[in-house]
């Protein structure tokens, strides 16, 4: 590493935003609607990557950077999705190519080629998963999989045995589909606690939560930062989610403005009176 100045800021002053989608396809009542942004909406945000100059990258490629400081992009993007839904294969991971990007898609390896049994048993309804050879072609393709389970379990609901053998059962099972290691993991619904990051950490490189905000080399790499993206985000706040890792600031400051506004109209509170 350099010891200049400019080389310190560059190396450890740089950040790594990691953007988190679910589904990418058409709405399919009532698969959850949350979880679901829209192909012509995707394409438009991968566009505005594009066009800013922004890189993708693999988890792989986040850890060489935690661990040397070194070897990423001038403006790195990594592009997560969880939970392997086929539609991904069939609208999202095409237009991502198609902007030159790559990412990472966490797998449910217990239900390749099957359904979000998860989402169906509190009737969000049904969903495909992506098959192994879906897996193994788009690999092949440049996009690096990494482990969400066995089964979308509540990790911290887990007997000892049982943990063991989501976490580390997906790491094997992902591992035999592609024939080399697997470097990361996602935990299902953002849920951990000590015993479950302690198992993780022993298992996986790295580690991806739901916690908002930007990476850098003051980080856990077990407990990585990603802004979720939702359904009906506008631009602004995608462009906000990639440059500040997150929207959750601005979400807060619009319900504190709503309740506010309320409650003048509660107490009959003019504009010209507060």
């Amino acid at each position: 590493m350099t010891c200049s100045r400019k080389g310190l800021k560059g190396e450890f002053g740089q950040s790594c935003p990691s953007l988190l989608y679910h589904r990418i396809g058409p709405l399919r009542f009532p698969a959850s609607r949350d979880l679901t942004v829209s192909p012509e909406r995707f394409e438009r945000q991968m566009r505005w990557l594009a066009r800013k100059g922004y890189v993708g990258i693999k988890p792989s490629e986040l850890l060489h950077w935690l661990r040397h400081g070194n070897g990423l992009p001038k403006k790195p993007i990594l592009l997560t999705f969880d939970d392997a839904y086929a539609d991904l294969a069939d609208y999202g991971l095409p237009i991502l190519r198609k902007y030159g990007f790559t990412g990472a898609v966490f797998v449910v390896t217990d239900r390749l080629g099957g359904t979000n049994t998860w989402d169906e048993a509190i009737g969000r309804g049904t969903l495909h998963l992506m098959t192994a050879e879906q897996i193994r072609y788009w690999a092949g393709q440049g996009i690096e999989f990494g482990a969400h389970s066995r089964t979308h379990a509540h990790l911290t609901e887990l007997s000892p045995a049982g943990l063991s053998d989501e976490v580390a059962g997906s790491k094997y099972d992902l591992s035999a589909l592609l024939g080399y290691p697997i470097v990361s993991f996602a935990y299902p619904y953002g849920e951990y606690n000590d015993a479950v990051r302690d198992l993780v950490r022993g298992e996986f490189d790295l580690a991806f939560s739901v916690e908002e905000g930007l990476n850098d080399l003051t980080g856990d790499p077990h407990l990585l930062r990603r802004a979720y993206i939702g359904a009906d985000f506008s631009l602004i706040e995608f462009v906000l989610s990639v440059r500040r890792g997150g929207t959750k600031r601005i979400r807060d400051w619009r319900q504190k403005l709503a309740l506010r506004a309320r409650l003048k109209r509660a107490l009959g509170i003019g504009s010209d009176q507060a």
